[in-house]
């Protein structure tokens, strides 16, 4: 069974949650606690799988709960339900919690946000990645990335378009403001799966307090191990996402489907940055400690990705990309959905140039294309991406 702790000092509150929650009491182990020190204690007898906390509280907080939480038990899942609607203290919980739940009313949500680290976790498989995953609170930038970000939010006559540009070319960047704008508190009616769109929700002046004030985009600086790499991974997630949305294009697919494709195509490898960070929001200590916990990071980027996105809240559609990008055949759905529209993508990135119509040559799954019926939609595709050159595009 897992272990969940509750933390609310309204103590109708709390209570209505034990009930809300009472159908899970086979399943879940769990605890109500009034306040931030009865937590730590909890968490100090024995560790929970996830802690659920309001915001504002007496004395300890929701953030500085959270926060502690989030330094001494790194793999405990943080999530945050609360009817606190002040941006100032919410804007503090974006390195600190993975997901923002509304009350009331949000049941349904958050027993699926609860069962849903359950799967992400069962996905993982690993005690240890789970710990290193936990720590990341915001995900690092490339540095040439984050200096052209903080220089458009200063100038006086920065727009939209210009912050929405930058932010749309960069991994990190672009996840870390779509968990943000997808999360509960901006309240948007319909999921949005476009970097314009999520810098216009938002508001430039949002955006900026963001950044500039409460350290939502960092740079990778001495932060990362390898910084070339991180700029090469940055120039393959944006080519990658080109060639999706020049694919999902030519095969005529729904507007809402090239939008969510060229999303997942941009986070696929969002795993590596995880790998590529030395110190990822921890205070300063290191969150990857060894060289054998790195190469298995490295080996495993595409379920550290899929775990770090499922914790924040991203669609399991989008989730399942990232992680089942180099295995389709894994995937539930059937057709040219997310999961193989990136393996192709990602397959046709890493071998630009090459002279072959062969998938296996070009590094698809075996069989892949043929059990979708589009082998001769290769080179269709190929043909496209020479017309438009791979020229980096917003989907």
């Amino acid at each position: 069974m897992i272990r969940i702790v509750f933390v609310d000092d309204e103590i109708d509150v709390l209570e209505a949650t034990r009930r809300a929650m009472h159908s899970m009491r086979n399943e879940w182990n769990m605890e109500f606690v009034s306040n931030g020190d009865a937590a730590l204690d909890s968490l100090a007898r024995d560790p929970a799988d996830v802690i659920v906390s309001d915001m504002r509280m007496p004395g300890m907080d929701g953030w500085h709960l959270l926060s502690k939480a989030k330094t001494l038990y790194p793999q405990t899942v943080r999530l945050v339900l609360s009817g606190q609607a002040d941006p100032g203290a919410i804007m503090r919980l974006v390195g600190t919690a993975h997901q923002y739940i509304a009350k009331p009313g949000e049941t349904k949500s958050l027993k699926a946000a609860i069962a849903q680290t359950q799967l992400l976790k069962r996905l993982l498989n690993s005690d240890t990645l789970a710990l290193l995953v936990g720590g990341v609170g915001t995900l690092p930038s490339c540095p040439s990335a984050f200096q052209a970000i903080t220089q458009c939010l200063q100038q006086p006559n920065g727009s939209v378009a210009d912050a929405a540009k930058i932010i749309a070319r960069d991994v990190a960047m672009t996840a870390n403001i779509m968990k943000l704008v997808n999360s509960a508190f901006f309240g948007a009616r319909q999921s949005i799966t476009r970097v314009d769109r999520a810098v216009a929700y938002l508001g430039l002046d949002t955006v900026a307090a963001l950044v500039l004030g409460h350290s939502l985009f960092q740079s990778g600086g001495s932060n990362v191990h390898d910084e070339a790499g991180l700029e090469k991974l940055w120039q393959h997630s944006l080519e990658t996402a080109t060639t999706v949305r020049a694919i999902a294009l030519h095969e005529k697919l729904p507007q809402a489907r090239v939008e969510e494709a060229f999303l997942a195509a941009m986070l696929h490898d969002v795993g590596r940055v995880v790998f590529a960070t030395r110190d990822a929001a921890t205070g300063g200590r290191p969150a990857i400690a060894n060289e054998d916990a790195l190469e298995e990071i490295e080996r495993r980027h595409a379920e550290v990705g899929a775990y770090l996105l499922g914790l924040w809240g991203f669609p399991s559609h989008i989730v399942a990309a990232v992680a089942l990008h180099h295995a389709p055949s894994q995937r539930a759905d059937a057709g040219l959905d997310l999961t193989a529209l990136v393996h192709i993508a990602d397959r046709l990135t890493h071998r630009q140039g090459e002279k072959t119509l062969d998938p296996v040559e070009l590094g698809f799954e075996p069989g892949l294309l043929e059990g979708l019926g589009l082998v001769d939609h290769l080179p269709q595709w190929l043909a496209a991406l020479d017309a438009s050159d791979r020229q980096p595009a917003t989907a």
